[in-house]
């Protein structure tokens, strides 16, 4: 029997764990995890036990990891931005083809010695654009593509954070300040600005951008505001940061699900927000509901290690997400609009923002022969194109399964990643995953240099905003 592929994981948080380690459990004929390195014991011990790796090969940094010669094959970075770079020049070094999560790195230089290094050393490096992997966004390319809203005129894409998310991971989490994280246009749209050079099939020439943090600041904040939302808010009842409605009640994660669902997904994620206790009845019949029961993912996953009830209440009264959104150390912009010429003519504009009601990715395309108008949301997706001369619209519902993570994107990128190494371990794909399709989805796979393209966007994005200036692309990336 042939072998899956042997890989090791840098940084055991949140993607590394319980992403690709999880499509590892899934998919255990593909890839096995041998070897972890992870600074925090509690979450290196719960991989290494979900994973059956040896003391011997769980290390607290990926240094001793590296100097090892027996596991030289695939390496996943997934610890926090600024902590890419180092990692990962040792990866490729060593002899590893590597999975990098977004953003490659938090500067332009950086990312070029990233860059660089993949292709001195001949290794694989591939960046986590997720996206691009997604059914929504591989029909807008393939759409885009086929000349049916004939030449490109005008395309606007949005980048909506919902305010809770927006609260979670940039006014209270990780990406709340530049110097410790990088700009938000690069931590939340290097897969937007990949997404559009990838679907337009073209390169940005010039752009400017405007934005700043105008909302979470000190004194935006209620009379009386506490530090802590537990220390007794004076508008608990009514504040929508307030830390326990979005960490224990989890109210706007459903009503997010909801907001982009329909039918029976849609009134079970309305049910799961006004009665809780009716649904995880209902999931003891219905196995599709079983997640539901005892949500343990993604926000309250980053809160508290162990997310039970009596824990998450614990981790608010003190800790960095029960904290007051007007009293935190954000720095990071909560708006900004970055606009762009491409070389083939059109004009694109992507605006982010963090106060959206629900969250997702809104894009708007205006042809010579036709418009084309997409919704990307936690709880489904679409595109709609109307055609100029015979009216005729046509709707494509480019949803993924509701348990599939980032639109679907997550499961394709780890299979196109696994195919791109040329199948050398005689891996299997999961059932239903066709080899033919697996090859396609290895299309999408963008190299470093590739992605480079997208995080020097990023970067000359926020010069642009704080210069108050234009910014010509081509001598931005150093060309002559």
């Amino acid at each position: 029997m042939m072998q899956p592929v042997h890989a090791i994981l840098i940084g055991a948080g949140q993607r590394g764990a319980d992403v690709y380690g999880a499509y590892a459990l899934a998919h255990p004929e593909e890839i096995r995890f041998v070897a972890v390195a992870e600074p925090n014991p509690e979450r290196r011990a719960r991989f290494a036990a979900q994973h059956q790796i040896p003391p011997q090969n769980q290390f607290e940094s990926w240094e001793p990891l590296l100097e090892q010669s027996q596991y030289r094959q695939v390496a996943l970075v997934c610890t926090q931005d600024q902590q890419h770079t180092a990692p990962t020049l040792a990866a490729l070094r060593a002899g590893y083809d590597v999975l990098l999560e977004k953003p490659m790195a938090t500067t332009a230089d950086e990312c070029k010695q990233l860059a660089d290094t993949a292709e001195e050393t001949g290794q694989q490096l591939h960046i986590c654009h997720v996206l691009r992997f997604t059914p929504h966004f591989t029909k807008m390319r393939e759409i885009i593509q086929s000349g049916v809203l004939g030449e490109i005129i005008s395309v606007s894409h949005r980048e909506n954070v919902s305010w809770w998310h927006m609260a979670h991971s940039f006014v209270r989490g990780n990406w709340r300040k530049a110097a410790e994280s990088a700009p938000m246009i690069l931590a939340k749209c290097c897969h937007d600005l990949d997404i559009l050079i990838w679907a337009l099939d073209d390169r940005c020439e010039t752009l400017s951008s405007v934005g700043g943090l105008r909302h979470y600041r000190p004194e935006n904040a209620p009379q009386g505001a506490p530090q802590f939302c537990l220390e007794g808010c004076p508008v608990a009842e009514t504040c929508p940061h307030y830390a326990p409605f979005i960490y224990e009640d989890l109210a706007p994660l459903w009503r997010g699900y909801a907001d982009t669902s329909k039918g029976f997904a849609r009134a079970v994620m309305r049910a799961q927000e006004r009665a809780p206790g009716a649904v995880k009845i209902l999931s003891a019949l219905l196995p599709t509901l079983r997640p539901l029961r005892d949500y343990r993912g993604w926000p309250v996953s980053v809160v508290v290690q162990n997310p039970t009830q009596e824990e998450i209440h614990n981790a608010l009264k003190s800790g960095p997400y029960g904290r007051c959104v007007y009293h935190c150390d954000n720095d990071v912009v909560d708006h900004q609009v970055v606009a762009m010429q491409f070389a083939g003519g059109a004009s694109v504009t992507l605006t982010m923002h963090g106060h959206s009601h629900a969250e997702g990715r809104y894009t708007r395309i205006q042809g010579a022969r036709g418009e084309l108008r997409a919704e990307f949301g936690y709880g489904g997706a679409w595109i709609e194109v109307d055609e100029h001369r015979s009216d005729r619209r046509t709707r494509y519902d480019t949803s993924a399964a509701s348990n599939e993570g980032h639109g679907g994107g997550d499961a394709r990128l780890m299979r196109a990643f696994l195919e791109s190494l040329g199948n050398q371990s005689g891996m299997h794909f999961a059932s239903g995953v066709s080899l033919g399709s697996a090859l396609q989805s290895a299309s999408h796979l963008t190299t470093a240099r590739r992605s480079l393209e997208s995080h020097l966007m990023a970067f000359a994005a926020e010069d642009a905003r704080l210069g108050e200036k234009v910014v010509k692309m081509g001598e931005f990336r150093g060309e002559k």
